[in-house]
């Protein structure tokens, strides 16, 4: 018996001990890799390898690093490391790869690490040369990509599911010209003149047009005699934005009945009649319904285009819609092969089924990693029997800006921890946000969208206004980093490129420690607002694109978040005030927001920008839309009348033994009317609301959601009612109460 246990405490011995061996072989093994590897690349496709250890370079020569063709002949490249020896760059030839050549890269397990040890194997990778945008010929190629770009790493991403005679439109033309010259009646407050951007109201000076949650109404806009015509109402359609175009009414936003033929798995006898599973499951589709509303007591649908996919943006200019969108494909494409994974699209002018886009109009970027179809469309409103033209690319989209000429579509670039010398898995597995950002540029012509260039830039935008475009030059400003980040102080910075994205000149660095809250591009002049703890108001020049120069700055408490022109040599910005409050445990005082402040900017002098008046309204809790929507501001075509739904509240700090809190009490909530002026400052004209007898918090569907006016009529809308509203004598000419909507969220 005790020969036995002796014989198998000696053979516990032995097998520990080759575990150990083997996992302290395991442990290493020198690997080689190429982060987020693409089988398809460009032609000047520059290869990046990682290596788990240190290595030594001189082991690295043309007969252990070889990139051969199909007919195995050496490409000759060229070698570049990382200070630690870690990365290795492999650069393209000198004239690229062919096009539609296959090639290997191979590195012998005869290079050596720093300490002498041989690469574990051979490392090896096959890929294909292919245009610079290159289109999807097939669904293998199509499900190749796809799995290769959603079976790579996410840990480190944070999501985010956000001119010559032409060119010289820029935003402050927009916002500078009155948007109807000839017209009585207001409009939206748009980017660049000319091009329209969709809103949840319009007019055209006889009617107002407004999309609630679930339906749309039409109401006519004749002072005291006002009344409703109509609404507008679809299954299981919620309208988020609208347009007009003569007699056309456009309404897009979201529906779940699928426009696909949906494959259903069988149910086994043993799911105790549960739900069949159905696949594959897109969660949301955009749609678009167009109305005649000749007759505005009977609108009549007459077309639909459904897309699937979220809706991002759109802007209407010359009897054509461009809209943009982004559809993640399913996940269920790794397992099934016969999938059909290009994203449907419905348009009633040609079928009422479904169909999935055309190969022919699919594209990829070679250098992203994003799985995300960005689906580009144009429909022309002018004939509505024609197809509405229909592109995808793989990439996704986050900010749209659109010229008279051009779309812009910035896309958010995520850092690849991969690419660092340091391979600790705490570092990988930290989230990130977004560092950088591609912009892709598309020509536009009659409702024809072509892919033209792409560029880089360093950081992040804040939104649509931090790109623009003038006199063939593009402009963009960018925050890079994160301003809460006392490790790595966040920058900010412009860049300046030609028409084809070609770069010019930059200024960077500026406001270390802060990001940016609004941007404006006037002329050859860029506004750019940072806020950490005060109000940077930075003047840049840009008249020579090549050397973009800071002229002034000024700060001051509080920051803006949307900067509009008032004349030529002033400025508003609308935002929020700020006080610093001691802070007990860290050096950096607490910053508290402390009521909607705005302010007039006089810029006469642009090296000394002055903050020439200023108003605060309510404190600590007060918020209005137009701070993170531009379109809800209301200006008066011919007047200085500046208006925007606001709620106000009044705070104070109470103590409760060791415990402090912010207490906020409601004050108000409606419609704020300001006449703002370069020579008289910012007076109060008058206030609407359509609120009741409230005391403790406002009525949702009272709360007043858009600004219009026609003539001296002023016209203010919530769910529930509209109010006309007499300029002149200050005074409410006719309530319509409005049809209770049927709020189906």
């Amino acid at each position: 018996m005790k020969k036995k246990i002796g014989l198998i405490s000696f053979a516990s011995v032995i097998l520990i001990g080759i575990c150990a061996f083997f996992f302290a072989f395991i442990s290493e093994k020198t690997t080689a890799e190429i982060p987020s590897a693409s089988s398809f690349v460009p032609t000047f496709k520059d290869w990046t390898v990682q290596f788990s250890e240190k290595m030594n370079p001189d082991t690295f020569t043309e007969e252990t690093v070889t990139v051969t063709n199909k007919d195995g002949q050496k490409v000759p490249v060229t070698f570049e490391w990382n200070e630690n020896y870690t990365v290795l760059t492999l650069k393209a030839p000198s004239d690229g790869y062919t096009v539609n050549q296959n090639y290997l890269i191979e590195i012998s397990n005869l290079v050596e690490t720093a300490t002498g040890d041989k690469l574990t194997k051979s490392f090896t990778h096959n890929f294909k040369a292919v245009e610079e945008l290159p289109k999807i010929k097939d669904q293998e190629q199509l499900v190749t990509l796809l799995k290769e770009r959603m079976e790579k790493p996410k840990e480190n991403r944070l999501y985010s599911f956000e001119e010559s005679d032409g060119a010289e439109e820029s935003v402050d033309t927009a916002a500078m010209d009155d948007a109807g010259a000839d017209s009585t009646a207001s409009d939206t407050n748009v980017q660049v003149a000319g091009i329209d951007e969709g809103d949840v109201i319009k007019t055209d000076g006889d009617y107002v047009y407004f999309a609630r949650d679930s339906d749309i109404v039409i109401a006519s806009t004749e002072a005291e005699n006002s009344n409703v015509m109509s609404t507008i109402e679809e299954d299981e359609f919620f309208p988020q934005e609208i347009y007009l175009q003569d007699d056309l009414l456009v309404s897009i936003g979201y529906t779940h009945e699928p426009i696909r033929e949906l494959k259903e798995t069988e149910t086994s006898e043993d799911s105790s009649g549960m739900d069949m599973a159905i696949y594959p499951s897109f969660s949301s589709q955009t749609t678009v319904f167009i109305y005649d509303i000749s007759d505005r007591k009977k609108p009549t649908q007459i077309r639909e285009v459904t897309f699937e996919g979220d809706y991002n943006a759109s802007r209407l200019m010359d009897d054509h819609l461009y809209l943009i969108a982004n559809e993640r494909p399913p996940f269920q494409i790794l397992e099934e092969e016969d999938m059909e994974v290009r994203p449907f699209v419905k348009d009633t002018a040609v079928s009422n089924e479904g169909h999935p886009v055309d190969f022919e109009d699919m594209y990829f970027f070679p250098e992203s990693e994003d799985e995300t179809y960005l689906i580009l469309s144009s429909i022309d409103l002018s004939n509505m029997e024609k197809e509405a033209h229909v592109e995808t690319y793989l990439g996704a989209s986050n900010q749209m800006y659109m010229s008279e000429n051009h779309i812009y579509i910035a896309v958010h670039k995520y850092e690849d921890n991969e690419k660092s010398s340091s391979n600790s898995t705490a570092d990988i597995m930290i989230a990130r946000p977004a560092a950088n950002t591609e912009i892709n540029q598309f020509s536009i012509e009659n409702g024809t969208i072509s892919y033209n260039a792409s560029t880089n830039v360093n950081g992040t935008l804040i939104n649509q206004f931090a790109m623009d475009e003038r006199n063939e030059t593009f402009r963009v400003a960018t925050t890079k980093g994160d301003s809460w980040n006392d490790d790595e102080a966040s920058t900010n910075n412009l860049y300046t490129f030609d028409i084809n994205l070609n770069p010019l000149g930059s200024v960077e660095g500026l406001a270390e420690g802060e990001r940016i809250y609004s941007v404006r591009f006037m002329e050859d002049i860029a506004y750019m607002v940072t806020f950490k703890q005060v109000d940077p108001l930075f003047v840049i020049d840009l008249q020579d694109a090549a050397n973009p120069t800071v002229l002034g700055e000024l700060k001051i408490p509080g920051f803006s978040n949307y900067l509009h022109p008032l004349d030529e040599h002033h400025v508003i910005g609308f935002g929020q005030d700020t006080k610093l409050i001691e802070n007990e445990n860290n050096s950096e005082p607490i910053v508290r927001t402390d009521g909607i402040k705005i302010s007039v900017f006089d810029v006469s002098d642009l090296t000394n920008p002055k903050e020439k008046f200023s108003e605060v309204i309510g404190q600590s809790g007060s918020y209005t839309e137009l701070n993170y929507n531009h379109r809800a501001l209301f200006k008066h075509p011919s007047e200085n009348l500046f208006g925007f739904p606001a709620q106000l509240y009044e705070s104070k700090m109470v103590t409760k033994g060791e415990m402090s809190y912010e207490e906020h009490k409601f004050l108000f909530e409606g419609a704020l009317l300001y006449h703002i002026s370069a020579e008289d400052g910012i007076e109060l004209k008058d206030t609407i609301t359509h609120q009741g007898d409230v005391k403790d918090y406002p009525e949702w569907e009272s709360e007043i959601r858009r600004i219009i006016s026609v003539d001296d009529v002023i016209y203010t809308l919530s769910f529930d009612q509209m109010k006309a509203y007499e300029m002149n004598t200050e005074k409410t000419l006719h309530t319509i109460e409005l049809p209770k909507s049927d709020t189906r969220y």
